[in-house]
C-alpha cells in the first residue's frame, strides 16, 4: 500500500493552486526546527447514524475504521520527512494518561511535553465531517502542529478532500485496482477502502509536505518549493490521478 501511494504523489496535478514558498508557509516550523513529534488521538466530529437498522452500524463502523487509518498513517510521511514520532503503543499510553481535554492541549500550556518528554511539537487533526454520493467519498480534515516549547501553532492546514470512482453504464461505481487490493487485504468493503485511502492520501500530501526533519539530509532548495496554500481541495479523480484546488476560504 505504501509503495501504491509513493507511486500515487507523481500524479498530482494543481489546478489553480499556486500555493506559497516553503520557508513563508512554514517559517515558524524553521524558526523552532521540531524534531520529535506526538500525535494526538484524532478529534472526530463527523456525526454517526442513530443506530436503527443494520446499515446504520456499518456506516458508522465505517467511519470508526476511518478515523483509525486516519490516525496510524498519519506517522509515516513524517518519519519518510526525517522527524522522530512516537510510535502508536507510546501514544496511546501517553494518552491514557493525560488529563486535559483535546481543548485544553490545543490552547493551555503543553511544555510539559517538553521538558518532561522531550517532545518538540504535538500534531493535532480533526476530522469535521463526511459526505458521500454512490460513487464519491469527501471529508473535511484540519490539521495543526503546535510547539510545546513555545506554544505557538507552527502549521495549520485544512483540507476539503474526495475521491471519486468511474461509473459503468448504469451509474454503479467501478473500484480501481488499488482498490480492490485494500479491501482484499484488509478485509473491509468497498465504502469502507474508499474512506481508508482517501484519508490515506491526504495524510501523505499535507505531512510530507513539511520541511525536512532532524534525520533529513535536506537541501539547499526546499525553502524555495511552492507549497500547497493553508486551506485547499484536494480531489482523487476516477482516474486515480490527484488534483488540488485552491480553497475559496483562503
Amino acid at each position: 500500500m505504501k509503495r501504491a501511494l509513493l507511486l500515487l504523489l507523481p500524479l498530482l496535478m494543481v489546478v489553480g493552486c499556486k500555493g506559497p514558498k516553503k520557508m513563508t508557509q512554514y517559517n515558524e516550523v524553521y524558526k523552532e526546527r521540531p524534531s520529535t513529534i506526538y500525535i494526538a488521538p484524532i478529534s472526530d466530529r463527523s456525526e454517526r447514524h442513530p443506530m436503527r437498522t443494520l446499515d446504520d452500524s456499518l456506516y458508522n463502523a465505517s467511519l470508526n475504521t476511518a478515523t483509525k487509518q486516519l490516525f496510524l498513517t498519519a506517522s509515516d510521511p513524517l518519519v519518510f520527512n526525517g522527524y522522530y514520532v512516537l510510535g502508536p503503543l507510546a501514544s496511546a499510553q501517553l494518552a491514557a494518561t493525560e488529563t486535559r481535554t483535546g481543548k485544553q492541549l490545543r490552547n493551555d500550556n503543553i511544555n510539559d511535553y517538553y521538558t518532561e518528554l522531550g517532545i518538540d511539537a504535538v500534531l493535532f487533526i480533526t476530522l469535521y465531517s463526511w459526505s458521500e454520493t454512490s460513487s464519491s467519498w469527501s471529508a473535511d480534515i484540519e490539521y495543526v502542529l503546535r510547539s510545546t516549547r513555545t506554544g505557538n501553532e507552527v502549521m495549520h492546514v485544512f483540507v476539503k478532500a474526495s475521491k471519486q470512482l468511474p461509473t459503468d453504464f448504469k451509474g454503479n461505481p467501478k473500484p480501481l485496482g488499488a482498490d480492490l487490493d485494500f479491501a482484499a487485504k484488509y478485509g473491509c468493503d468497498l465504502e469502507t477502502a474508499q474512506r481508508c485511502r482517501l484519508v490515506e492520501i491526504v495524510n501523505q500530501f499535507v505531512l510530507r509536505d513539511l520541511p525536512s526533519g532532524s534525520r533529513s539530509r535536506g537541501n539547499a532548495v526546499e525553502r524555495y518549493v511552492v507549497s500547497h496554500p493553508e486551506y485547499f481541495n484536494l480531489n482523487i479523480n476516477p482516474s486515480g490521478g490527484v488534483e488540488l484546488l485552491k480553497s475559496n476560504e483562503n
